[in-house]
């Protein structure tokens, strides 16, 4: 239907839909006629449209074969539809149509046309293309092809009907198969596997695109899971091929016939190791998966050619460097010396502050033994000196100080020899020489002179020997210091002062006599027999004080002695004029008074004076006895006992010897009318001084080879009858050695007696006081039964106290 057509049959339409006999209603879904409506977006409105519903369907699209009026023309699949089939007549019904018949059309246009054509005779069912012509002797053209069978058109030799392609004089039953898409040999089969120039083929059975030259196939075009590669080596790996990498895994990665080669990915580099010490010299690499023989996989090695050179090796102090750590004989060498500082110099290395080396530093030592490096007093061969330290570093402070340091050499007795007056081993002072104290301070010690004959490393003694009736507190005190340096008349020493030698205190030393006294050290000591070692007497202001260490043997052979009997506190003297009371003796609390006390009456005993003068022998007509250690007695009374008798001294000083003191003096004689037989007028004898002597080995072969006796007096004076001075007291008598060995009665500090010739006779002096220190003590074990019955038999008194020194 025409567009003109169509509009007029809308029109009539609408006239008719108008038609209303009843009220008319207005339609509010009628479009407006002058808009135009494209319901299918093509781009032609309704009235253009013959189907305003298909987009496909419109006046400008292509007519197809599909029942519709795809352009609007009115028609519906005509001749000159985009897809119309071409048809031919094929009126023998061989399928084939005659080519002069063809028509277009999207329908066969009757029975009996077919969509090929070619039939070169349409007549006859024996014509038409790919007809066979298998009579060589038949003209005929049944194939259509423009030749019978039994012509040759390609000159081949073979006729149509003979061959698969009479116009390809390369095609014939005899020709070689190729691959050219092509039946060459005219067998009915194309390109086949054994084709002349078909190739082979390799399975690729791990897809990696490289086949296994072990399964092969003959083929024109490749088969499936086959390639044209025949150089995979394993065929089911993927990651084996001629493209893998090769890695160190034992397997041939890229298919070259080598394993683990050099070049391989993951190869490490190793090192020629030449001396086989498992180190490689850097200079001289390789690279492979495993360590190859004479190699290293470490290359730190710094001279290839020496076994012992290596990162591993220890270092050693020969000029090399073994550890190939860059430094040659550094101190953590195997071999290297260890050293210790000396800053003393004594020998001996501080243990904290040292090193190791190749070469020993100067001001060191190899030992590391030192226990105090500032001080060269302090060392493993050092003696132990009264300075509190530990000198010998044996971890403790102030022991075996008896063995002194030796310092003094050796001495030898012969004949008698004062420590107080001579020297030894040409020393141009005296061995002993003692200086009285007038100062103290913290540290030092300043004596009434100019000190000569003491040096640093001597020993001194520092001892209170006498005081007055107001000051002595502090008598017997005593200490004994290691002197550092002497400057003029002041000593210091290696310690600070620990002992109160004034009344109250250091700065008190008024009505005192303090003496600082060198102790000798010597090494052996021996007095010959018949000699005697001593030292002078007390004079009120030194002597009386024999003190002296052995740090080896000291020797008293039998008949020689070692002696401060009665070189201590002086007897009382005699009274001045007829009836006076004559002096009591000295002790450590004064001289003692007497004549009287200024009142000289007889029988003045009625007033009484002359106590007993702590410790001296009282005096009265008769001398009483000094004391020390007990045992003085008193003396008989001029009228044989109705008056006050004379006094005797009373003990003082302790038995463990914390305080040194000399033996009081015994009291002396009055005047009388006349001297008695005898010696007449005198003091009483004198009071024992302080024999402090320590060695190693002591031994005394004969008796009395120590002695602190008290001095015996031989004075009288005579009125109505005779009477006697009295005696004075045994001193200190101290010996110390690891190993004691004493004869019987080798020791004695026995009171000296009084005058006992005539009916008044004078009071005897107490003992002084015995200390026996030793290890072994006349071959027994300090403490035993044995060692004290053996100290007892060598000594008067017994010793109070012995102990290990």
């Amino acid at each position: 239907m025409s567009r003109p057509a169509r509009l007029s049959a809308l029109l009539c339409l609408f006239a008719l839909a108008c038609k209303d006999d009843g009220p008319t209603v207005e339609d509010t879904a009628l479009v407006p006629p002058d808009e135009e409506v494209d319901a299918d977006g093509d781009g032609f409105n309704e009235l253009e449209d013959c189907d305003d519903g298909d987009a496909a369907v419109n006046p400008e699209a292509t007519e197809t074969c599909d029942g519709l009026d795809n352009d609007c023309d009115g028609e519906a699949d005509e001749a000159d539809a985009a897809d119309a089939t071409s048809w031919s007549e094929d009126k023998d019904g061989d399928g084939f149509g005659d080519s002069a018949t063809i028509t277009l059309s999207c329908e066969p246009p009757a029975e009996g046309w077919v969509s090929s054509d070619g039939d070169c005779d349409d007549s006859d069912v024996a014509y038409y293309p790919g007809a066979p012509e298998t009579d060589c002797g038949d003209p005929a053209d049944y194939n259509c092809d423009g030749s019978s069978g039994f012509t040759d058109a390609d000159l081949d030799g073979f006729a149509a009907c003979e061959e698969c392609d009479d116009g390809d004089g390369a095609v014939n039953p005899d020709a070689t198969e190729i691959c050219d898409s092509i039946d060459n040999d005219c067998d009915t089969a194309i390109d086949e596997d054994d084709a002349a120039d078909a190739g082979t083929w390799y399975q690729d059975a791990d897809g990696d695109s490289y086949g296994d030259a072990d399964f092969t196939a003959q083929a024109c075009e490749t088969p499936a899971g086959y390639v044209g590669d025949s150089t995979d080596c394993d065929d089911g790996d993927t990651t084996v091929n001629p493209a893998a990498t090769e890695r160190c895994d034992s397997i041939d990665n890229d298919c070259d016939s080598q394993v683990d080669e050099p070049d391989a990915a993951d190869a490490e580099t190793f090192y020629a190791d030449t001396d086989a010490d498992g180190f490689g010299d850097a200079d001289y690499p390789t690279a492979a998966c495993d360590v190859p023989t004479g190699y290293s996989a470490l290359s730190t090695d710094c001279d290839d050619a020496v076994t012992a050179v290596n990162p591993d090796a220890d270092e050693l102090c020969d000029d090399v460097d073994n550890d190939c750590d860059g430094d040659i004989d550094e101190d953590d060498a195997v071999d290297a010396t260890e050293w210790y500082n000396d800053d003393d110099g004594d020998g001996f290395g501080d243990p904290d502050a040292g090193g190791r080396s190749c070469d020993v530093p100067t001001g060191v030592s190899l030992d590391d033994s030192d226990c105090d490096d500032t001080n060269d007093w302090s060392n493993p061969d050092a003696a132990e000196r009264p300075d509190g330290e530990d000198n010998d570093c044996d971890g403790d402070i102030d022991d075996d100080l008896h063995l002194g340091t030796g310092a003094d050499g050796d001495l030898t007795v012969s004949g008698t020899v004062l420590l107080s007056d001579e020297g030894s081993n040409g020393r141009a002072e005296p061995d002993g020489i003692a200086w009285p104290v007038v100062a103290f301070g913290p540290s030092t010690v300043t004596v009434n002179t100019t000190v000569t004959g003491l040096a640093a490393g001597d020993e001194l003694l520092i001892i209170n020997l006498h005081g007055s009736d107001a000051a002595y507190t502090n008598v017997g005190a005593y200490e004994f210091a290691t002197v550092v340096s002497v400057s003029g008349d002041t000593i210091t020493l290696a310690q600070a002062i620990s002992e109160t030698f004034g009344v109250a205190d250091n700065s008190d030393l008024s009505g005192q006599t303090i003496v600082a006294q060198r102790v000798p050290n010597y090494d052996d000591v021996t007095v010959s027999a018949g000699s005697t070692l001593s030292v002078a007497a007390w004079d009120g202001q030194t002597g009386g004080v024999l003190a002296f260490r052995a740090q080896g043997a000291l020797t008293v052979e039998s008949g020689g002695s070692v002696t401060a009997s009665a070189l201590g506190y002086l007897g009382g003297a005699t009274g001045t004029s007829y009836n006076c009371d004559s002096y009591q003796g000295e002790s450590f609390a004064g001289e003692g008074e007497g004549d009287g006390n200024g009142a000289c009456a007889a029988y003045n005993e009625s007033y009484g004076h002359w106590i007993n003068n702590y410790g001296g022998g009282g005096a009265h007509i008769t001398g009483g006895g000094g004391e020390y250690g007990g045992g003085a007695t008193a003396g008989a009374s001029w009228d044989g006992g109705s008056a006050t008798a004379p006094y005797k001294g009373a003990t003082y000083g302790d038995t463990s010897l914390t305080t040194l003191f000399f033996g009081s003096g015994g009291g002396g004689v009055w005047q009388g009318i006349n001297n008695c037989t005898g010696a007449g007028y005198g003091p009483g004898g004198d009071g024992a001084g302080i024999v402090y002597v320590t060695a190693g080995t002591l031994t005394a072969t004969g008796g009395a080879a120590f002695t602190a006796s008290g001095g015996s007096s031989n004075h009288c004076a005579q009125g109505s009858w005779t009477y006697g001075a009295g005696g004075g007291a045994g001193g200190t008598l101290w010996l110390a050695a690891d190993t004691l060995s004493l004869a019987s009665g080798a020791v004695d500090a026995q009171g000296g007696l009084g005058n006992s010739s005539n009916i008044r006779v004078g009071g005897n002096g107490g003992s002084g006081r015995v200390r026996l220190d030793c290890a072994t003590c006349n071959g027994y074990t300090n403490g035993s039964a044995g060692a004290a019955t053996a100290l007892s038999d060598a000594a008067t008194p017994d010793p109070a106290v012995s102990m290990v020194p």
